[in-house]
């Protein structure tokens, strides 16, 4: 049975390298480019992992005055408290943050919202990878 994740990000460059090997591993990916792309998908789709950038284009869905280095800890925020209407996807899901951002405040208010992985950026692909493969139950290809 393969799995799903949902990639949000609003530079689609920066993640497609995981596309190739993780789909080589029976794994479904989709991405979101912004807040409403990705509220969209969790309310159309049940995920198995959520791999979240801090740092996104909000959306309109999200609210007005969601600044986007702050969108990613919101809608971690939005799912975790199951604030999403007609969420297809469970608000426990493993969720995985990729970020650049510096702010200890902002990353502690990430932590407090029970994150399962926190991959700071420049990223190393294979941890992420790795990280992952650990967080869906599989076993990496070699």
């Amino acid at each position: 049975m393969s799995k799903r994740i949902l990639f949000v990000d609003d530079e689609p460059l920066s993640v497609s390298a995981y596309f190739e090997i993780l789909e080589d591993q029976n794994i479904e990916i989709d991405l979101a480019e912004d807040g409403n792309q990705a509220i969209n998908r969790l309310q159309s789709q049940k995920y198995d992992l959520v791999v979240l950038d801090v740092q996104f284009t909000p959306g309109e869905m999200m609210g007005e005055n969601i600044e986007p280095r702050r969108a990613g800890a919101e809608l971690l925020a939005l799912i975790r408290k199951n604030k999403i209407v007609d969420l297809s996807t469970p608000p426990n899901v493993p969720i995985l943050i990729l970020t650049a951002v510096m702010d200890q405040r902002l990353l502690e208010e990430i932590k407090d919202l029970k994150v399962d992985g926190l991959c700071s950026k420049p990223i190393v692909f294979q941890k992420v990878v790795e990280t992952v493969t650990r967080l869906l139950g599989i076993e990496p290809a070699s």
